[in-house]
């Protein structure tokens, strides 16, 4: 019986750590811009920084660069779109196709600039906008949009689509991409043929001894 429970435990629990790795997957890198540490107030990088490209540079900025108090609360350094020239941010990404991925991001029009816009592009879909008021102060609110993807590599990219205005403007900051890996289409990761073939032998085993018990207590009450 202890070799049952234990062959009949064994096989559970290689099921359960198959099923752990499923859940909630972000396949952002450097979402919130924390990466590299500015050196100053703000700092320009001429093409990309860890996880992003900028297609005319990458600024990022510190909480109150703009004036004290005005930040972002997701670390102490997020990114500015438009400064000089407006530049596109994208990010490739590994995904699995036809899954569906979930973005959020945070984005706050810069003090004294109007309204900002943004348009969000992934591969295979559609564009998105999304609209920030100029509130007169830093002022990030989160944006949500879902995408499906259509092959292994995709590209996230962030655009700024209000009219170019000397000084900047579209504040980025906490960019997600998630996807649910207990629904996204099977990938499957066999388990070796030796350790179930292991297992299987195990369970025959117990599953013998255990008949032969029965019988030899038939047997004795005979």
């Amino acid at each position: 019986m202890k070799l049952c429970a234990f062959a009949v435990g064994a096989v559970s629990g290689l099921l359960f750590t198959a099923g752990a790795f499923a859940g909630i997957v972000d396949v952002i890198s450097n979402g919130s811009f924390e990466s590299p540490v500015v050196s100053g107030e703000f700092q320009q990088f001429p093409s990309s920084i860890p996880g992003w490209t900028g297609s005319a540079g990458i600024e990022l900025q510190v909480n109150g660069s703009l004036g004290a108090g005005q930040g972002t609360a997701f670390g102490n350094q997020y990114a500015e779109l438009a400064v000089e020239q407006d530049s596109t941010y994208s990010q490739t990404v590994t995904t699995v196709p036809g899954a569906t991925y979930n973005l959020s991001f945070f984005f706050s029009a810069r003090p004294s600039t109007g309204t900002n816009s943004v348009s969000v592009g992934f591969t295979g879909n559609s564009d998105a906008s999304f609209t920030a008021s100029d509130t007169g102060s830093v002022n990030f609110q989160q944006f949500t949009h879902t995408f499906v993807a259509t092959g292994t590599q995709s590209v996230l990219s962030f655009a700024p689509t209000n009219t170019p205005h000397l000084g900047g403007g579209d504040l980025l900051d906490n960019v997600t991409l998630t996807t649910d890996s207990s629904t996204a289409p099977p990938s499957a990761v066999p388990v070796p043929a030796a350790l179930w073939t292991g297992l299987t032998g195990l369970v025959g085993l117990t599953s013998l001894g255990f008949g032969r018990q029965l019988l030899r207590r038939k047997a004795r009450r005979g």
